[in-house]
This record gives structure tokens, C-alpha cells and sequence, in this order.
């Protein structure tokens, strides 16, 4: 049609919107990492928390722990065993998301994914961390709903069996070792796959670039505990 607009790319909107300065125009990008040991590039991940600061551990509803008591979280480790930036940078990352709305989270992870040469398709939310409380939840599934028009995956784990997520309609929750309406999928640590695998529960393979069980809804899934 004459003197019609043409519809211009994301990725080209996403250029001409941060002025030539691409995703680092975005607060949210250095607060993001692509995947891990265990995550496919292609996964977002953003934690709202760090785990010696986590919400669940600090009300006891944590079941990372062996039959002898010792703490088993694989977040804590890296915060206390492995590279001094984890801690900081999860700091960082718990005092965006306290301050950050849906609208504005989404916003900038669009313009950050528009721009890479391989862009994600799920987001991971605490690899670290937990819900700090109900808001959070709220505010998490808004993301999923939203970033789901962008074909956008998001799921997370969760110890926090003592929020509402009656409401919850687009985050794929997987609750740690309990189950309650809201949260379509189980998963849980056992000492033995073999021998302690309820039946009905697949066994966590421990690589997600090759299984995709936990951001899909109503999975029942075992894991090694380690």
C-alpha cells in the first residue's frame, strides 16, 4: 500500500532503539549468563537471590540436606568453593529483580535476545535463590506470560511450599520434593536412582542440553542427590 510503513525486523528496531550501544544498553544483560556446565546456550539464566541468602533456607523449608544432615545445595557450593565473583554478582542480581517490574524485565530481555546471534529460548529463573514471597511469584509468571509471546520457556525450582500459586498460569514450577496446585511438576532427591525411584518418575540425566523435562508441565522427575 502507498505511503504504508514497512514493518521493521526486531532486530533491526532493537539497533536503531540503543543507538548503535546494542545490549549493553540494558542494565539487565551483564545480569544474565547463557547456559552453564549443565544448561544449553540457548537457556537464560537469572537468579532472584543468591543461595546463602535464600528465602527458603532461611525459613526451613530447604530439603537439600542428606539423611545426616549435611546441607547439599550445588548453589551454596559455588558461592563458597569456587570463584569469589559468584556471591557479588547474585547480590547484583537479587537487588535488580527486588526493583524491577515484569513490564520492565521483559522489555530489556527482548532488546538483549534481539540482538544475539543465538538467541535463548527458555529462561531459568534461580539457579540459585528462591522466591522472597508472594509478590515474587506473581511477578514471575507475569514475565512467563509475556515473554511466552516471544515463544520464550520460562521455568524455575522452588522450596517455597508455603506460597499461594493458585494464580500461576504460565511459569512451569517444579517443586523441590513437594507438590501442590499450581505446581504442575515433582522433583526430587534420592540416595539411590535404582533403588529409591518411585514409580512413575523419570531419572534427572543431570544435563539439560539434552533433556528438557523440567519446562515441560506435569513431569515427575528423580535426581541423585549430591
Amino acid at each position: 500500500m502507498r505511503g504504508a510503513c514497512a514493518e521493521i525486523p526486531l532486530k533491526n528496531f532493537a539497533k536503531i532503539f540503543t543507538s548503535g550501544r546494542g545490549k549493553h544498553f540494558c542494565p539487565l544483560n551483564k545480569l544474565l549468563a547463557s547456559g552453564n556446565l549443565k544448561l544449553p546456550k540457548t537457556t537464560a539464566i537469572f537468579n532472584m537471590g543468591p543461595a546463602r541468602v535464600c528465602p527458603a533456607l532461611a525459613l526451613n523449608l530447604c530439603r537439600a540436606f542428606t539423611p545426616t544432615g549435611r546441607h547439599c545445595c550445588y548453589a551454596m557450593t559455588a558461592e563458597t568453593t569456587r570463584t569469589p565473583l559468584v556471591f557479588p554478582y547474585r547480590m547484583e542480581q537479587q537487588k535488580f529483580w527486588k526493583k524491577v517490574t515484569a513490564e520492565d524485565f521483559v522489555s530489556q530481555f527482548i532488546l538483549i535476545n534481539a540482538l544475539k546471534e543465538l538467541p535463548w529460548t527458555k529462561l531459568r529463573l534461580n539457579e540459585a535463590g528462591d522466591f522472597h514471597g508472594q509478590s515474587c511469584v506473581d511477578k514471575a509468571d507475569k514475565i512467563a506470560m509475556l515473554l511466552a509471546r516471544f515463544k520464550v520457556k520460562t521455568y524455575c525450582y522452588t522450596h517455597r511450599s508455603d506460597l499461594d500459586f493458585t494464580k500461576v498460569r504460565y511459569l512451569v514450577i517444579s517443586g523441590s520434593n513437594f507438590q501442590k496446585e499450581g505446581i504442575p511438576n515433582l522433583f526430587m532427591m534420592v540416595e539411590d536412582v535404582k533403588r529409591d525411584r518411585p514409580k512413575g518418575f523419570s531419572v534427572c540425566p543431570e544435563d539439560c542440553r539434552i533433556c528438557d523435562l523440567c519446562s515441560k508441565r506435569g513431569q515427575k522427575i528423580v535426581i541423585k542427590r549430591h
